[in-house]
């Protein structure tokens, strides 16, 4: 019958140490090892103490040594949904490539945000964020917890839209007020001597929209004085909204020179065009090259989409968190380069 000392802990897991370790670190041969890591006679009980010895002594080195938990960076998004589509695509394609972090990725439509419920969600999980990477609206509420949150030392990060007055840490993304006066720049050498009105579509109060806008108006006043705002219509980001809008616009205003879209909803627009008769007539210009804003320029029914590269700002947002997170200096930050795109270099 075998000796009841040589029984192996029920509690004992071979992970870490090999047996060659093992024999090193308790002066053993590798055999002699074997026959104890797997349950067998003919070991003296001194032997095996001298082997159990060292594959605690190995297993608390080997657990000291271990990787470290991921750091959870949490993204919270309101915005339209093919932009928290893109944002998401963005963010898992990085993590992807990362062990060392996880980022949970929360969003609610445009039109559906609740701002108390959507800053009570942020408060809520920073009892799990090592940091937090946001996309919201200009807000009294959000902005109020985000400095709760900052003054706790969460590392916080605006992306896209910028949250000036929230105490966040950083903003990643491009110069809006620049990105709207490309738009305008493009609008006014689209149209020529062509002297009419321009629509504009927005959504919810969302400061990088408003910064697209002020930058539009700006350069249409001052280079191209023939065009003015006609009217604005609120799309809250979704694309039966603005083709509605747009379709009632047309209905009483007749077809405008040109659309600018500073929102999501590019497909509704697009459609409300078709169905105009007015696509490739009336000049088009949004943001966010998408699936939706891609059909859009090759069909020739939008003229120019104003882009900018979320996977590099998603790489930023994350980088300067974990800098932070890691006691470095936080990569320096400067506005990504805004992009031009046309239907020859939409891919």
């Amino acid at each position: 019958m075998q000796d009841p000392t040589l029984s192996k802990p029920a509690n004992l897991t071979w992970k870490g140490p090999t047996i060659v370790e093992i024999a090193a670190e308790s002066g053993v041969g590798t055999a002699t090892v074997d026959r104890v890591v797997n349950n067998r006679g003919n070991v003296r009980a001194v032997t095996r103490q001298k082997v159990m010895g060292a594959i605690e002594r190995l297993g608390k080195s080997t657990a000291q040594t271990a990787a470290p938990k991921p750091r959870i960076i949490r993204f919270f998004c309101d915005s339209g949904v093919s932009f928290s589509r893109s944002l998401q695509a963005a963010v898992d394609d990085y993590c992807n490539t990362r062990s060392d972090v996880q980022c949970p990725f929360h969003t609610v439509p445009t039109s559906k945000v609740d701002t108390i419920k959507f800053a009570q969600l942020i408060e809520q999980s920073a009892e799990n964020s090592d940091g937090m990477v946001i996309v919201s609206r200009e807000n009294l509420t959000v902005n109020r917890v985000l400095r709760t949150l900052a003054a706790r030392k969460i590392p916080l990060v605006c992306i896209t839209t910028d949250l000036p007055n929230s105490g966040r840490t950083a903003y990643v993304g491009n110069d809006q007020v620049s990105a709207g006066a490309a738009a305008a720049y493009l609008m006014g050498q689209a149209a020529g001597d062509k002297v009419g009105n321009i629509l504009m579509v927005y959504s919810a109060p969302y400061r990088g929209q408003e910064e697209r806008e002020l930058g539009f108006r700006r350069v249409l006043r001052a280079e191209f004085p023939h065009l003015d705002i006609d009217d604005r219509v609120n799309s809250a980001d979704e694309s039966d909204n603005s083709y509605r809008h747009v379709m009632r616009h047309i209905e009483e205003h007749g077809p405008p020179i040109g659309i600018y879209n500073v929102a999501a909803g590019n497909i509704g627009i697009g459609r409300a065009l078709s169905e105009s008769g007015l696509a490739g007539k009336v000049i088009f210009i949004g943001h966010e090259l998408n699936s939706n804003s891609r059909q859009l320029l090759e069909s020739g029914v939008m003229n120019f989409v104003i882009g900018h590269d979320v996977d590099r700002e998603v790489a930023q947002s994350i980088e300067y968190i974990l800098a932070i997170l890691d006691k470095r200096p936080p990569p320096p930050l400067s506005p990504t380069k805004i992009r031009i795109i046309t239907k020859f270099n939409c891919l």
